[in-house]
């Protein structure tokens, strides 16, 4: 995603004295303005929101050829951009407005939002901003907008799940992760089948001729199973951080065609209280004593080295970890280590079978 993929919904303001007329004015008013810097936000879900609030601050008069005085309005619109998920403010802006004051304070304010020019660049300079500010806020609140998406996932609000990672742009640490989880959302939404409604079924006897078949004898021949041994897990040292979670490598095999080493692994979830989790390839050291960068590691097909997924309690479950695109056929992987759920897995010196 792109800063400009940030979108903005308008909630409608607030304020005591405030009538339906001039809050319905000022939504259509900064519809329009947000439209305008393409910037509004259709879609229900969106979490990203501005809230505005209009005042009138004074009333002053002008001179309107030589006889009349008019009264003139001036007040001021407040802009935040917040989110309606967390409650986070990312960025406020105060705008000057002015209009002709004559009769109540609502006729005030209609004259003052009727005064905003939809092409004024102040806008897009708020709007600007505030996606710049929005990035920066997910740069360093990583762990916290994944707990906070989680939680929506874990909800079933998997539309709000996918607008409140919607900012998590490739330059932001956790992006990996980010992306990762807004897959598992997008796939939930795609399983998800349409209605169908079906108002009578009327079915057509189907008349069968019986056949009378005579009964063949088949001797039937029983061939004893030959016992396969397993092949042997490969050595290696393995530590694992939490007392509740078993972990064990199946094998570690080179694909010089692909240039890839995949290492099989199988581990227990033995916490009831714990359904779901990470799953990341977070170190990897060669056995040079080199360690490899972000894009030499994955636990996805697709490349990722993050992934979240459902890890049920007492069962074996199997994932596939990935050194990919490496510069030299590796015989020793020094070092590794991996995250499963929420505990950290350190595995040294592990062998590759080419």
């Amino acid at each position: 995603m792109a800063q400009t993929d940030i979108q903005f919904s308008i909630l409608k303001a607030e304020a005591d004295g405030m009538s339906a007329s001039v809050t319905n004015a000022l939504d259509l008013k900064l519809r329009q303005v947000f439209d305008r810097n393409g910037a509004g936000a259709a879609d229900l879900y969106n979490v990203f929101a501005i809230e505005p609030t209009i005042s009138v601050e004074k009333i002053i008069s002008t001179k309107d050829g030589v006889v009349l005085d008019v009264p003139i309005a001036q007040g001021e619109l407040v802009l935040i951009a917040k989110n309606i998920i967390d409650g986070a403010e990312y960025y406020s802006t105060s705008i000057e407005l002015e209009g002709e004051s004559l009769g109540s304070k609502d006729k005030a304010m209609k004259s003052m939002i009727k005064g905003i020019k939809v092409t004024d660049p102040a806008y897009k300079q708020f709007i600007n901003t505030a996606r710049k500010k929005i990035e920066e806020y997910y740069s360093t609140n990583c762990a916290f907008i994944l707990q906070k998406a989680k939680a929506l996932y874990n909800q079933q609000r998997y539309k709000e799940a996918i607008s409140y990672l919607s900012a998590a742009t490739a330059n932001i640490p956790c992006y990996d992760q980010a992306y990762a989880l807004q897959e598992q959302i997008l796939a939930k939404l795609g399983t998800k089948p349409d209605t169908v409604i079906v108002e009578k079924v009327v079915e057509k006897p189907v008349v069968v001729e019986k056949v009378v078949e005579k009964p063949v004898v088949v001797e039937k021949i029983v061939e004893k199973p030959v016992p396969v041994e397993a092949p042997a897990a490969p050595k290696c040292e393995i530590t694992i951080s939490m007392n509740d979670l078993e972990f064990r490598v199946l094998s570690c095999k080179g694909e010089p065609t692909q240039r890839r080493i995949t290492i099989k692994a199988e581990y227990v979830n033995q916490n009831v209280n714990i359904a779901n989790g990470d799953i990341s390839l977070d170190v990897v050291i060669d056995d040079n004593g080199k360690e490899l960068p972000r894009e030499n590691k994955a636990v996805i097909a697709n490349g990722s080295s993050y992934e979240w997924i459902s890890m049920p309690a007492r069962v074996n479950l199997k994932h596939d970890f990935y050194i990919v695109n490496y510069d030299h056929p590796i015989e020793t992987i020094s070092y590794m280590k991996l995250k499963v759920r929420n505990g950290y897995v350190e595995i040294r010196n592990l062998k590759v079978d080419w």
